[in-house]
């Protein structure tokens, strides 16, 4: 049976308020119910080498979260329930911020986003169940877009009593970040569901000087990812260091890892008698990187350098992007995580609290050299550079409101073939964001 977005956006709210009514009724000792009313006007305006590539989309997206108490300090709902309302659209019908339709125009979507239960047989244990977001170092819901992406699975996270904190999750199903359907895990080249699974494990450790982060990432008969990530904070009489570095990887796992399942940045098709979707790939990738962040205010200088020794794949799966732990990233674009690249990138943030209350502005600039084709450094090689500036305006007279634009110029220097190296692109997107807690 198909529903109409209005139908779908009906049924969610109904959802919603059911269970909110009927757990006040069932809970007369703990009754603090959360509602949370989030829209989100976005705009993007993109431009390519190639003309026909070039699109602009405008959306206003809106979410209602419903949290329930922990009842007998043991179990509670949450819900969300999303709705995007299409603005505008031209050029290319690309999914940046609307869903493409069957008929290939761009439309918006509705769903419910999360509905998940939260389990806390503990104090500082906490399981749940259902559809989420997960943010962790490998392993993210995207919130560039206008509503983030969700998973479907179960997610543990214990807070131990000395600065440790350990998790885990395993999942299933997705929703990519402008459809409004979950679907099973796959690659560029297989059928939906061909990854069982996705799962994660994970430690953290952080006092208020240190922080050290240790993440596996494995996507079912595909691909396996380590990151180790830590910062010390070093404090000044007027200002204070921090100094962040980590150690990436990424490496084949399984059957399904064949030439062209990663078909953005890997070069295995270049690889002698390779056939696309047959010929068994592999993947060795290691990165790591250095950040000094010196900060005194108002202002904020931060200087990082990566070195990727063999291709780091950013993907973790088909339909998926993000997140990259390199400071060095590209926010918009390309990864930047070529073999043999190095990257240096410097940027600037400045509060203007003194001046104008709210408004924060960001320069960043970045240079990759020596990137080269993954299968054969002799038929490719590249450079790469980005600049963006970005600008956040926290409306002081209107709580919770804020207006954010990035501008972001891409151009590379390519000879011969490297997948990962993207023609040159010029990107500005507009965001404002409204919350509303009752």
């Amino acid at each position: 049976m198909m529903f109409t977005l209005t139908q779908k956006m009906t049924m969610g709210v109904g959802v919603l308020s059911l269970v909110a009514s009927s757990m006040v009724q069932a809970d007369a000792i703990n009754n603090k119910h959360n509602f949370e009313f989030k829209t989100r006007f976005i705009h993007f305006d993109r431009e390519f080498d190639n003309s026909a590539q070039n699109r602009d989309q405008s959306a206003i997206g809106y979410i209602l979260n419903y949290q329930s108490p922990q009842f007998s300090h043991l179990i509670g709902v949450n819900l969300s329930g999303y709705y995007l309302a299409e603005l505008d659209h031209s050029g290319s019908n690309n999914e940046d911020i609307l869903t493409r339709e069957s008929d290939g125009d761009l439309s918006g979507f509705s769903q419910i986003g999360e509905a998940y239960i939260n389990v806390t047989p503990l104090k500082n244990l906490s399981i749940k169940v259902g559809r989420q977001q997960h943010h962790s170092l490998l392993f993210i819901s995207n919130g560039s877009r206008a509503v983030p992406n969700t998973y479907r699975g179960i997610n543990i996270n214990y807070q131990a009593k000395n600065h440790l904190q350990f998790y885990g999750a395993v999942y299933d199903e997705f929703s990519r970040r402008a459809r409004d359907t979950f679907e099973e895990f796959s690659t560029d080249q297989s059928e939906e569901g061909s990854i069982d699974y996705v799962s994660v494990l994970g430690l953290k450790y952080a006092t208020n000087q240190l922080l050290v982060e240790l993440e596996n990432f494995t996507a079912d008969e595909y691909l396996t990812k380590f990151g180790l990530r830590a910062s010390y904070l070093i404090p000044f009489e007027h200002s204070k260091l921090k100094i962040i570095g980590g150690i990436f990887t990424s490496a084949d796992d399984g059957d399904l890892f064949v030439t062209g399942a990663e078909n953005g940045d890997l070069d295995d098709e270049d690889a002698i008698g390779s056939v696309v979707g047959e010929t068994s790939s592999n993947n060795d990738g290691l990165g790591g990187f250095v950040d000094f962040v010196w900060s005194k205010d108002p202002s904020e200088w931060s200087l990082a350098y990566t070195k990727i020794e063999e291709i780091w794949l950013e993907d973790n799966f088909a339909g998926y992007h993000g997140p990259n732990p390199f400071p060095t990233d590209a926010r918009v674009g390309p990864d930047l995580t070529n073999s043999g690249e190095n990257v240096v990138r410097l940027k600037y943030k400045y509060d203007w609290h003194n001046t104008i209350p709210g408004l924060t502005t960001t320069f960043s600039a970045a240079y990759g050299w020596d990137a080269e084709n993954s299968e054969d450094s002799s038929l490719g090689q590249a450079d790469e550079n980005w600049n963006e500036i970005e600008v956040r305006y926290k409306v002081p007279q209107i709580k919770n409101l804020q207006v954010r634009g990035i501008w972001h110029q891409y151009t590379s220097d390519e000879f011969g073939q490297v997948d990962g190296v993207k023609p040159d692109q010029e990107d500005f997107r507009l965001y404002v964001d409204y919350t509303y807690r009752f």
